[in-house]
């Protein structure tokens, strides 16, 4: 059987978090794994409540899933709020390729999830790609200084246009440019990563996953369906 593996946080309501990275997953023909960051109080209202995980828990329900499962690729959306913790993660995956981190700062609507960013640094020495939006992007300038990897932007806003860019070497080699439109579409960053993560485990290049991801996402958006008093809305896939 084929996984991938998702360390990320839970949303309740299916929206964004592990449920959503294992739904891509699916469709793209793997089987998905999870070990569970934080849990949240959350729907399309925006997030009430965040509690991290205890580390030594994470720890231990991540090693079990490990010796057991073989992941062939490895998502990482909301980190631990410990860096202790997140070294002790970035150990147990750090022999996994490919690692693709969605660093998840702050939700669209609701409380934040993290305040200190110096947390994330033993993720970054593991992972090949890094996807994050435009602010998170601007807020990690730097702790990227010295990234090695491929650094996707998502959602640069230009007047009637959004902006996707694969930045390598300081240098932006690749744009995927959608249309504007005015949906809060939920779980469009772990749809996105985890759709470049599968596409990258099909063994497509990480320029042709970039758009494959991209590609996926506008289809993503078009699927989705309106809920919720924030008029936010769902995919279907």
């Amino acid at each position: 059987m084929k996984f991938l593996l998702t360390v990320a946080g839970f949303d309740p309501t299916g929206g964004a978090g592990i449920l959503r990275d294992i739904a891509v997953f699916r469709r793209f023909g793997f089987l998905g794994a999870a070990a569970i960051t934080a849990n949240t109080v959350q729907n399309t209202n925006g997030v009430k409540r965040v509690e991290f995980v205890k580390g030594d828990f994470l720890i231990e329900q991540l090693k079990a899933t490990l010796k057991e499962i073989k992941p062939l690729g490895v998502k990482i959306g909301i980190p631990h709020s410990s860096a202790d913790v997140n070294a002790e993660i970035a150990k147990l995956l750090q022999n996994f390729k490919p690692v693709v981190f969605d660093p998840v700062i702050s939700p669209t609507f609701g409380k934040e999830f993290l305040s200190d960013l110096k947390v994330l640094e033993p993720l970054f020495l593991i992972a090949d790609v890094i996807t994050p939006n435009a602010s998170e992007y601007e807020a990690l300038k730097p702790f990227l200084e010295s990234f090695k990897g491929t650094v996707i932007v998502k959602g640069v806003k230009e007047e009637r246009k959004v902006k996707d860019l694969l930045i390598a070497d300081k240098k932006v080699l690749k744009k995927a440019i959608h249309p504007k439109d005015e949906k809060e579409v939920r779980g469009t960053g772990c749809a996105f990563s985890s759709a470049l993560l599968s596409l990258m485990c099909l063994g497509e290049p990480v320029k042709k996953a970039f758009i494959g991801a991209s590609s996926f996402l506008e289809t993503y958006r078009k699927e989705s369906f309106k809920t919720g008093i924030m008029k936010q809305f769902y995919s279907l896939e």
